[in-house]
């Protein structure tokens, strides 16, 4: 069972999240924001953060470059970024910062779901 990391500040997307993810059968754990999701990542180490920008404390900008440039992360969870955001320049800034996908809200649970599948069965990832 792998641990995959909702932070959303927004009550109602955590919870969609987890109804879409829960039936994969993975550990779901949420944050609130920026600080909460780099503390939880710490104590938890999920295999994948689903991580919207525009939170409390850390942008989700910021949790990705600490998460990056972590060495107690090695190898790095695997993060999708799930923002409102949608201008090229919000995505070019999360694709050199590392994440692995940037999904723009609102999203299709499908592709959610085949993303997520994908990152952690992928062979360069296993904790």
């Amino acid at each position: 069972m792998k641990k995959i990391l909702i932070a959303d500040d927004n009550d109602d997307i955590r919870e969609l999240l987890k109804t879409i993810l829960f039936p994969l059968g993975h550990q779901i754990l949420f944050a609130k924001d920026g600080a909460e999701t780099y503390s939880i990542c710490r104590r938890e180490k999920p295999h994948l953060v689903i991580l919207d920008i525009m939170m409390p404390f850390f942008s989700g900008y910021q949790v990705l470059r600490r998460l990056k440039k972590d060495e107690m992360f090695k190898p790095h969870p695997k993060i999708i970024i799930l923002s409102a955001k949608s201008q090229p320049e919000d995505i070019k800034q999360a694709e050199m910062l590392g994440c692995d996908f940037y999904i723009v809200k609102p999203f299709s649970n499908e592709e959610l779901v085949r993303k997520v599948e994908e990152l952690l069965s992928s062979k360069d990832y296993t904790l």
